[in-house]
């Protein structure tokens, strides 16, 4: 799918190696094959967007410890956007470690909460043996192919 190879894409360009964070998260949402918005986690800087997220969608872990995971910024990004959110938009998710190695990034509870309180069906994540599963399917990935695209 190219949504899958346009985040991947874009996250290694932002993936910058830190012995401080182990990983990173990154989301991006798509209208059709369009990316709209692009977002990653922040482990080590509070954010009021993320406190703000966590009160419109009553999340009381976001309120008190206001760090951005990739889906609620990216939310809080569309939302700043556009005002309210397509159901028919697709998110992609992934999560890159230290060693630059694309791992599981399923959304955790409250992201997921997020996602359902705003109706999207078409979220595709990454799992650690290079598959990214989405509602209806399990792709494969060839992560050599994708400089080529």
């Amino acid at each position: 799918m190219k949504i899958i190879a346009k985040t991947i894409r874009k996250a290694y360009n932002h993936w910058s190696p830190n012995p401080l964070i182990r990983c990173y998260h990154y989301a991006a949402a798509f209208d059709g094959n369009k990316m709209i918005a692009f977002a990653q986690n922040n482990p080590i800087k509070m954010s009021r967007k993320a406190h703000r997220i966590g009160q419109q969608f009553n999340i009381p872990t976001y309120v008190e410890y206001s760090y951005p995971h990739a889906e609620s910024h990216l939310v809080s990004k569309l939302l700043d956007m556009y005002n309210s959110i397509d159901p028919n938009w697709s998110i992609c998710v992934l999560r890159i470690n230290r060693k630059g190695l694309i791992l599981g990034s399923k959304p955790c509870d409250n992201c997921q909460k997020i996602l359902d309180a705003l109706d999207l069906k078409n979220i595709i994540y990454s799992n650690d043996d290079g598959t990214f599963d989405c509602s209806t399917q399990t792709i494969k990935i060839d992560l050599p192919l994708l400089q080529e695209v």
